[in-house]
């Protein structure tokens, strides 16, 4: 990951900065887990002209490592003679991949927050419990040290935000109400799924869940409930014949070279996940008698990019070796966007933005670390839908603007069935230009159908026309079960 945490040590070292490298202890699997958490706090001024301090805190899914710079561009190769990244170039997935070679690099999008008030004090306390458990606490600066700190929250800021962890008595001290294990936020993503009336809208690097309702593979361990939820969810509507519309963005394949077994294995899982939910749809629209196709409620994406070449571009010394992943990629001039956003919006009201996955590993408590808010905003009741034009909806817009590179009138009723329509026209559209043979420039639209076929009956086949593998490689794009990685590591 290039994560630079030995240089990080060795610069502060000798001065007044006190930097930890600090591993997930674990007592069964002390190399697998990780801290996961990406928050940062700092106190601040609240504004340029007080004097009055508080203090602000970010988090999301941004890592402080090499390759997370991007624009809403996305470029693959226009961007690799300029600073940006000609000093950050970044590709995992290409076995051999340098800017020496030329590209495509590996695009980033991600979602990340700022807070302030309370919820920003919690976010503090989350690394002052972390830094007890496994650090020195008499290094704590005491928050009450800090001068002219600002002790009451602005009346004008309308958001309601709740911290939410995974974590156990391991990694944290001490817990709230003598927990051994924290998992509010698998318990905040099922409770807002719960609560969802019209539609939501997932942005995820991962979405792997519910084994327990799985064809197969039942007792692999990843038994969170998130895609369950959604899945009843939709199915309930159906039956109550009520609109509803799901909305999930994931990447094309995990981070890694996509046929090594890690990869696959979470394919695999990931597969296993959509034909269980789509099952779930499809037997509800036959036990309705509704007419309508499991699309029309549960849709899938991703998001890609291909730029055709254009004069001044970065002229790479070196070429990729012949009929290789990377030397396809290059001559296609295509490749993914890396979607490691950790981001739910339901109804344009509730917003749930951190650092966890959709997949065991993050929800679990006892495996990787994790922070989130989850943020509900006050609006003047002046009218029944008043409660959708706020902050909440303008972000979700804003990130439909940039993946379709439009704004359309239907994106402002997202449940609606002209809206999946509209959204699956799009990027079925985008999916074809991306995956054929001719190079032609995507115009900005990244937004791409996640490369399955989705029969009436709820069947989750591969694409006949790519042959099952994504394009450019000979990975399946269900995956494949691993005979040597553990599921406790991929799921």
């Amino acid at each position: 990951m290039k994560t630079h945490d030995e240089d990080a040590f060795s610069y502060f070292k000798h001065t007044k900065v006190v930097c930890r490298l600090c591993p997930r202890l674990h007592d069964k699997f002390p190399t697998v887990f990780a801290h996961h958490q990406k928050a940062i706090t700092v106190d601040s001024r609240v504004d340029p002209s007080s004097r009055s301090r508080e203090i602000l805190s970010f988090l999301g899914g941004l890592d402080l490592c090499d390759g997370r710079y991007d624009t809403e561009e996305h470029s693959l190769f226009k961007t690799l003679n300029m600073e940006s990244h000609c000093y950050d170039f970044y590709q995992t997935s290409l076995q051999g991949a340098s800017l020496h070679k030329g590209g495509p690099r590996e695009p980033w999008h991600d979602v990340h927050a700022c807070v302030v008030g309370q919820a920003a004090r919690d976010v503090l306390e989350n690394f002052e419990q972390r830094w007890t458990k496994q650090c020195d606490p008499s290094l704590l600066v005491p928050v009450r040290s800090i001068q002219e700190l600002c002790q009451q929250p602005n009346p004008e800021r309308s958001w309601n935000v709740q911290v939410l962890r995974s974590i156990d008595h391991v990694s944290a001290s001490p817990l709230p109400k003598s927990l051994t294990i924290e998992r509010s936020i698998h318990e905040a993503y099922v409770e807002a799924i719960r609560r969802a009336d019209r539609f939501i809208y997932i942005e995820n690097q991962y979405f792997i869940g519910g084994c327990h309702m799985w064809e197969e593979n039942k007792h692999c361990g990843c038994g969170n409930l998130i895609p369950i939820e959604i899945a009843l969810k939709v199915a309930s509507k159906i039956k109550a014949r009520e609109r509803f519309s799901a909305y999930i963005v994931i990447q094309m394949w995990p981070e890694g070279v996509p046929e090594s077994e890690t990869v696959q294995d979470i394919l695999h899982w990931t597969r296993e996940t959509m034909k269980m939910m789509y099952k779930f749809i499809a037997e509800a629209i036959q036990e309705s008698g509704v007419d309508a196709h499991p699309r029309d409620y549960l849709n899938f994406f991703c998001l890609a990019n291909r730029e055709i070449e254009v004069k001044g571009e970065f002229v790479p010394p070196y070429n990729p070796h012949p009929q290789t992943h990377y030397w396809s990629a290059q001559k296609h001039r295509r490749f993914m966007v890396y979607v490691h956003s950790k981001l739910m919006i339901v109804d344009d009201t509730y917003l749930l933005i951190g650092s966890a996955n959709v997949n065991q590993r993050s929800m679990d408590g006892k495996r990787d670390t994790e922070i989130a808010i989850g943020c509900y905003q006050n609006q003047p009741k002046n009218g029944e839908n008043s409660i959708t034009n706020g902050g909440v909806r303008a972000f979700r817009l804003s990130l439909w603007y940039e993946h379709t590179g439009r704004d359309e009138e239907v994106y402002n009723e997202p449940h609606s069935l002209e809206c999946v329509k509209t959204i699956l026209s799009i990027g079925d559209k985008m999916w074809k230009i991306y995956s054929q043979d001719e190079v032609q420039h995507m115009g900005g639209v990244h937004l791409v159908t996640y490369p399955i076929n989705v029969t009436d009956k709820g069947c989750v086949e591969d694409l006949s026309e790519i042959d099952g593998c994504f394009p450019d490689t000979k990975t399946p794009v269900g995956g494949k079960r691993s005979s040597v990685v553990s599921s406790v590591f991929t799921t």
